[in-house]
C-alpha cells in the first residue's frame, strides 16, 4: 500500500510539474508576442496625422503667402517625426473640433496648446508637460474696476463652453458669485469685451497683446496670472497610443536636454516658458 502511494504521488507531483511548467512557458511566449507586437508598434512607419487650428498666433499659424503651417507646434512636431522616422500629416480644424477628430480616431494627437486637466486625462494619454501658459484677466482698456478674481464677484466673466478655466474655479470661485457666459466662437469673446458686454475674460499672456494689434480691440491684460496651464500632447486611450506617447516623451526629452525646445520657443515667444 505505501508503495502505491508513494507511486500515485509521484503521478501527481510530475503532473503538476508539466503542468506548471506549460503554463510557464504559455506566459512567456505570450508576453514575448506581446512585447514583439509593442516593438511592431514603436517601429511603424505609418504617417503621425496630427490635428491643428492653424489659426492659433506663435503656436500653429498659416502662412498668408505659401498657405503652409507654422509655428512652434509645427517646428516641434516635425523635428519629433525627422528622429521618430515617420512623416507627419496635418489636419486643420477649428477648436474644440481639434479634439474632436481625436475622439473620432482620425488623428493620432493634437498640437495646439492643449491644457492637461483631470477630465481630459480620463479620455486621453498626455505627454510630459512641454509649455507652461500663464492665464490673465482681460477687460475693455478704460475699464479701472477689475483686477482680481474677487473683482470678477458679481460680473460677467466670458468663456469658450469647454474652457479649460472651468477646471480652475472650484478654487477660485469656490461660491459661484461669478456669473459665466459660453461661447462657441472664440474671437467673439474678446469683441464682447472690448463692447462691454461682457466685464471681463481670460486668456494667455503670450496672445493679448497680439490679439489686441491684430483685431484693433480696446482691450488689456490687468493682475497677476490667474493660473498656469500645462500644455500637453493627447493621445488616444489604446495600445498604439500608449506606445507613440512614450515614443513622444523619449525625443521631447532628448529636445529639452539639447536646447531644440528653449531655441524654438524663443524664436516664437521670445522667452523659454518652461523656466
Amino acid at each position: 500500500m505505501k508503495k502505491s502511494v508513494l507511486v500515485g504521488l509521484s503521478v501527481v507531483l510530475v503532473a503538476g510539474m508539466m503542468i506548471g511548467c506549460s503554463k510557464g512557458n504559455v506566459e512567456e511566449k505570450t508576453e514575448k508576442k506581446e512585447q514583439s507586437v509593442s516593438k511592431e508598434k514603436n517601429n511603424s512607419q505609418d504617417p503621425i496625422v496630427i490635428s491643428t487650428t492653424g489659426q492659433h498666433a506663435f503656436f500653429s499659424e498659416t502662412n498668408e503667402e505659401t498657405g503652409e503651417l507654422e509655428g512652434f507646434e509645427i517646428e516641434v512636431w516635425e523635428e519629433i517625426g525627422k528622429r521618430l522616422g515617420r512623416e507627419i500629416k496635418w489636419e486643420t480644424a477649428g477648436f474644440p473640433g481639434v479634439i474632436e477628430l481625436l475622439e473620432l480616431g482620425r488623428v493620432d494627437t493634437v498640437a495646439d496648446q492643449i491644457g492637461i486637466t483631470e477630465e481630459r486625462e480620463e479620455k486621453y494619454y498626455f505627454s510630459d508637460v512641454y509649455f507652461y501658459v500663464p492665464y490673465r484677466i482681460v477687460v475693455a482698456e478704460d475699464n479701472n474696476t477689475i483686477e482680481t478674481v474677487e473683482d470678477l464677484y458679481g460680473k460677467k466673466l466670458g468663456l469658450l463652453s469647454d474652457d479649460i478655466a472651468y477646471s480652475y474655479f472650484d478654487e477660485l470661485d469656490p461660491d459661484g458669485k461669478i456669473e459665466y457666459v459660453n461661447y462657441e466662437e472664440s474671437t467673439a469673446v474678446p469683441a464682447d469685451v472690448a463692447m462691454r458686454r461682457l466685464d471681463a475674460t481670460l486668456m494667455s499672456s503670450l496672445h493679448i497683446e497680439s490679439v489686441k494689434k491684430e483685431s484693433g480691440l480696446e482691450i488689456k491684460g490687468v493682475g497677476e496670472p490667474v493660473y498656469t496651464e500645462n500644455a500637453g500632447y493627447p493621445f488616444a486611450k489604446t495600445e498604439e497610443g500608449k506606445a507613440l506617447r512614450d515614443d513622444v516623451n523619449e525625443v521631447l526629452k532628448e529636445l529639452k536636454e539639447e536646447g531644440f525646445m528653449k531655441e524654438t520657443a524663443i524664436k516664437w515667444f521670445g522667452f523659454d516658458p518652461m523656466e
